[in-house]
Protein backbone atom coordinates (compact mmCIF):
# COMPACT_ATOMS: atom_id res chain seq x y z
CA UNK A 1 0.00 0.00 0.00
CA UNK A 2 2.95 2.29 -0.39
CA UNK A 3 3.08 5.50 -2.17
CA UNK A 4 5.71 5.58 -4.77
CA UNK A 5 3.69 7.44 -7.93
CA UNK A 6 5.20 10.86 -7.94
CA UNK A 7 3.80 12.40 -11.06
CA UNK A 8 0.42 13.81 -9.34
CA UNK A 9 0.63 15.38 -5.94
CA UNK A 10 1.13 13.12 -2.66
CA UNK A 11 -1.76 14.35 -1.00
CA UNK A 12 -3.95 13.83 -4.25
CA UNK A 13 -2.81 9.70 -4.24
CA UNK A 14 -3.14 9.31 -0.10
CA UNK A 15 -6.82 10.58 -0.38
CA UNK A 16 -7.38 8.01 -3.20
CA UNK A 17 -5.82 5.75 -1.07
CA UNK A 18 -7.83 6.45 2.03
CA UNK A 19 -11.01 6.34 -0.34
CA UNK A 20 -10.05 2.74 -1.20
CA UNK A 21 -9.44 1.95 2.82
CA UNK A 22 -12.74 3.08 3.57
CA UNK A 23 -14.18 1.33 0.55
CA UNK A 24 -12.34 -2.07 1.40
CA UNK A 25 -12.77 -2.01 5.03
CA UNK A 26 -16.74 -1.24 4.06
CA UNK A 27 -16.88 1.54 6.45
CA UNK A 28 -19.89 3.49 7.05
CA UNK A 29 -20.97 6.41 8.25
CA UNK A 30 -19.85 7.55 11.62
CA UNK A 31 -17.26 4.88 11.30
CA UNK A 32 -13.83 5.67 12.81
CA UNK A 33 -10.47 5.90 10.30
CA UNK A 34 -7.20 4.94 12.12
CA UNK A 35 -4.94 7.71 13.29
CA UNK A 36 -2.62 10.06 11.90
CA UNK A 37 0.33 7.77 12.81
CA UNK A 38 -1.20 4.40 11.74
CA UNK A 39 -2.24 6.44 7.84
CA UNK A 40 0.92 7.78 7.92
CA UNK A 41 2.80 3.90 8.51
CA UNK A 42 -0.03 2.49 5.95
CA UNK A 43 0.97 4.84 3.06
CA UNK A 44 4.56 5.66 3.45
CA UNK A 45 4.16 9.01 3.28
CA UNK A 46 4.49 12.39 6.20
CA UNK A 47 1.91 13.61 8.71
CA UNK A 48 1.53 16.59 6.31
CA UNK A 49 0.59 14.75 3.23
CA UNK A 50 -1.76 12.55 5.72
CA UNK A 51 -3.61 16.06 6.61
CA UNK A 52 -3.66 17.39 3.62
CA UNK A 53 -5.28 14.63 2.13
CA UNK A 54 -7.98 14.43 4.88
CA UNK A 55 -8.22 18.25 4.64
CA UNK A 56 -9.52 16.88 0.75
CA UNK A 57 -11.66 14.45 1.82
CA UNK A 58 -13.14 16.69 4.80
CA UNK A 59 -13.67 19.31 1.31
CA UNK A 60 -15.07 16.60 -0.11
CA UNK A 61 -17.74 15.78 3.09
CA UNK A 62 -16.59 12.35 2.92
CA UNK A 63 -15.31 12.37 6.50
CA UNK A 64 -15.74 14.77 9.87
CA UNK A 65 -13.41 15.51 12.49
CA UNK A 66 -14.88 15.90 16.51
CA UNK A 67 -12.21 17.19 18.60
CA UNK A 68 -10.23 14.80 20.90
CA UNK A 69 -11.92 11.92 19.53
CA UNK A 70 -10.86 11.52 16.15
CA UNK A 71 -11.67 11.68 12.15
CA UNK A 72 -15.10 9.91 11.25
CA UNK A 73 -16.40 8.64 7.79
CA UNK A 74 -19.34 10.95 7.33
CA UNK A 75 -20.83 8.79 4.55
CA UNK A 76 -19.95 6.12 2.10
CA UNK A 77 -18.15 7.40 -0.79
CA UNK A 78 -19.45 6.70 -4.22
CA UNK A 79 -16.96 8.04 -7.04
CA UNK A 80 -18.01 6.69 -11.02
CA UNK A 81 -15.13 7.74 -12.88
CA UNK A 82 -15.49 7.86 -16.72
CA UNK A 83 -13.43 9.14 -19.63
CA UNK A 84 -14.72 11.75 -21.84
CA UNK A 85 -13.26 10.68 -24.77
CA UNK A 86 -15.54 7.97 -25.48
CA UNK A 87 -19.71 8.44 -25.74
CA UNK A 88 -21.35 5.82 -23.39
CA UNK A 89 -24.68 6.23 -22.49
CA UNK A 90 -25.29 7.55 -18.55
CA UNK A 91 -27.21 3.92 -17.50
CA UNK A 92 -24.10 2.75 -19.36
CA UNK A 93 -21.57 3.93 -17.05
CA UNK A 94 -23.11 3.48 -13.82
CA UNK A 95 -23.97 0.01 -14.40
CA UNK A 96 -19.93 -0.69 -14.99
CA UNK A 97 -18.84 0.37 -11.77
CA UNK A 98 -21.89 -1.94 -10.36
CA UNK A 99 -24.46 0.65 -9.09
CA UNK A 100 -28.04 0.10 -9.97
CA UNK A 101 -29.06 3.07 -11.96
CA UNK A 102 -32.14 5.08 -11.85
CA UNK A 103 -34.40 7.61 -13.25
CA UNK A 104 -37.16 10.29 -11.72
CA UNK A 105 -38.57 11.58 -14.84
CA UNK A 106 -39.31 15.12 -14.90
CA UNK A 107 -41.31 16.30 -17.76
CA UNK A 108 -41.16 15.83 -21.66
CA UNK A 109 -43.02 18.93 -23.09
CA UNK A 110 -42.74 20.27 -26.50
CA UNK A 111 -41.27 23.58 -26.22
CA UNK A 112 -40.65 25.98 -28.90
CA UNK A 113 -36.86 26.25 -29.86
CA UNK A 114 -34.59 29.04 -28.84
CA UNK A 115 -32.18 30.81 -30.99
CA UNK A 116 -29.09 28.52 -30.32
CA UNK A 117 -31.40 25.51 -30.72
CA UNK A 118 -32.46 26.24 -33.71
CA UNK A 119 -28.45 26.95 -35.45
CA UNK A 120 -27.15 23.64 -33.32
CA UNK A 121 -29.74 21.62 -34.77
CA UNK A 122 -30.44 22.77 -37.93
CA UNK A 123 -33.85 23.64 -37.91
CA UNK A 124 -35.98 24.88 -40.17
CA UNK A 125 -38.85 27.76 -39.67
CA UNK A 126 -41.70 26.77 -37.51
CA UNK A 127 -40.20 23.04 -36.66
CA UNK A 128 -41.00 22.36 -32.92
CA UNK A 129 -38.85 20.21 -30.66
CA UNK A 130 -39.45 17.81 -27.65
CA UNK A 131 -37.34 18.53 -24.08
CA UNK A 132 -36.72 15.48 -21.62
CA UNK A 133 -35.94 16.38 -18.03
CA UNK A 134 -34.84 13.33 -15.58
CA UNK A 135 -33.11 13.10 -12.45
CA UNK A 136 -30.37 10.03 -12.54
CA UNK A 137 -29.15 8.10 -9.63
CA UNK A 138 -26.48 5.76 -8.76
CA UNK A 139 -27.53 3.26 -5.73
CA UNK A 140 -30.62 6.01 -5.08
CA UNK A 141 -27.81 8.26 -4.95
CA UNK A 142 -28.43 11.81 -7.16
CA UNK A 143 -25.64 11.68 -9.53
CA UNK A 144 -26.87 13.95 -12.36
CA UNK A 145 -29.75 15.96 -14.13
CA UNK A 146 -29.85 15.93 -17.78
CA UNK A 147 -32.16 18.05 -20.28
CA UNK A 148 -32.12 16.69 -23.80
CA UNK A 149 -33.75 18.52 -26.31
CA UNK A 150 -34.05 17.33 -30.09
CA UNK A 151 -36.16 18.08 -33.06
CA UNK A 152 -40.48 16.72 -32.79
CA UNK A 153 -40.15 15.40 -36.27
CA UNK A 154 -37.57 12.44 -35.63
CA UNK A 155 -40.17 11.24 -32.77
CA UNK A 156 -43.25 11.28 -35.47
CA UNK A 157 -44.23 14.34 -34.60
CA UNK A 158 -45.77 13.21 -31.58
CA UNK A 159 -44.75 13.88 -27.67
CA UNK A 160 -43.78 10.72 -25.66
CA UNK A 161 -46.31 10.32 -22.80
CA UNK A 162 -43.52 8.05 -20.98
CA UNK A 163 -40.60 6.15 -21.40
CA UNK A 164 -40.16 3.00 -19.69
CA UNK A 165 -35.97 2.32 -20.22
CA UNK A 166 -33.24 3.75 -17.59
CA UNK A 167 -31.30 4.96 -21.46
CA UNK A 168 -32.39 7.94 -23.74
CA UNK A 169 -30.11 6.25 -26.26
CA UNK A 170 -31.65 2.97 -25.94
CA UNK A 171 -35.54 4.56 -26.33
CA UNK A 172 -34.17 6.00 -29.34
CA UNK A 173 -32.45 2.99 -30.84
CA UNK A 174 -35.17 0.57 -29.91
CA UNK A 175 -37.93 2.96 -31.07
CA UNK A 176 -37.01 4.90 -33.91
CA UNK A 177 -33.88 3.88 -35.28
CA UNK A 178 -31.65 6.46 -34.19
CA UNK A 179 -27.74 5.18 -33.08
CA UNK A 180 -26.08 8.12 -31.05
CA UNK A 181 -22.35 7.82 -32.49
CA UNK A 182 -20.79 10.85 -31.15
CA UNK A 183 -20.93 14.35 -29.35
CA UNK A 184 -19.27 17.48 -29.42
CA UNK A 185 -18.68 18.86 -25.69
CA UNK A 186 -18.33 21.61 -23.94
CA UNK A 187 -17.45 21.58 -20.24
CA UNK A 188 -18.39 24.01 -18.03
CA UNK A 189 -18.44 24.53 -14.04
CA UNK A 190 -21.39 25.95 -12.94
CA UNK A 191 -24.07 26.11 -10.13
CA UNK A 192 -27.63 24.31 -10.16
CA UNK A 193 -30.41 25.56 -12.09
CA UNK A 194 -32.90 27.12 -9.81
CA UNK A 195 -35.54 24.05 -10.71
CA UNK A 196 -32.94 21.18 -9.87
CA UNK A 197 -32.81 22.59 -6.30
CA UNK A 198 -36.83 21.22 -6.31
CA UNK A 199 -35.65 18.21 -6.98
CA UNK A 200 -32.00 17.25 -5.50
CA UNK A 201 -30.98 17.44 -2.03
CA UNK A 202 -28.44 20.35 -2.92
CA UNK A 203 -27.89 24.06 -2.15
CA UNK A 204 -27.64 26.99 -4.25
CA UNK A 205 -24.03 27.07 -3.88
CA UNK A 206 -22.87 23.90 -4.82
CA UNK A 207 -21.02 23.21 -8.04
CA UNK A 208 -21.93 21.01 -10.69
CA UNK A 209 -20.18 20.19 -13.69
CA UNK A 210 -22.11 20.65 -16.82
CA UNK A 211 -21.51 19.19 -20.27
CA UNK A 212 -22.95 21.18 -22.87
CA UNK A 213 -23.13 18.66 -25.83
CA UNK A 214 -24.53 18.36 -28.99
CA UNK A 215 -25.16 14.56 -29.62
CA UNK A 216 -24.78 13.27 -33.49
CA UNK A 217 -26.53 9.74 -35.50
CA UNK A 218 -24.37 7.99 -38.14
CA UNK A 219 -25.53 10.17 -40.66
CA UNK A 220 -24.17 12.99 -39.01
CA UNK A 221 -27.26 14.95 -38.24
CA UNK A 222 -27.35 16.54 -34.59
CA UNK A 223 -29.95 14.91 -32.40
CA UNK A 224 -30.32 16.01 -29.02
CA UNK A 225 -29.15 19.28 -27.65
CA UNK A 226 -28.08 18.15 -24.06
CA UNK A 227 -27.29 20.28 -21.16
CA UNK A 228 -26.38 17.35 -18.34
CA UNK A 229 -25.54 18.63 -14.93
CA UNK A 230 -22.72 15.98 -13.06
CA UNK A 231 -23.12 15.81 -9.51
CA UNK A 232 -19.33 15.77 -8.72
CA UNK A 233 -19.92 13.92 -5.15
CA UNK A 234 -20.25 10.98 -7.48
CA UNK A 235 -18.58 11.96 -11.10
CA UNK A 236 -15.51 12.47 -11.59
CA UNK A 237 -14.35 12.60 -15.42
CA UNK A 238 -10.98 12.46 -16.93
CA UNK A 239 -9.34 13.46 -20.21
CA UNK A 240 -6.30 11.30 -21.95
CA UNK A 241 -3.93 13.92 -23.17
CA UNK A 242 -0.98 12.73 -25.72
CA UNK A 243 1.39 14.51 -27.99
Amino acid sequence: MKIKEKSIPLSQIAKERILKYIESEKLGADDLLPSENALMEMLGVSRYTIREALALLEQDRIIYKIQGKGTFVNKKPMYIESGLEKLDSITEIIESFGYKPGTKWISIEEIEPNKDMIEKLNLKDGEKVITFKRLRTADEKEASYLVDTMPKKYLGNKVPKEIETESLFKYLEINFNISIEYAITEIIPTFPMEEMLDYMNVKNDSLFLLLHQIHYDKENRPMLYSFDYFNPEVFKFKINRTI
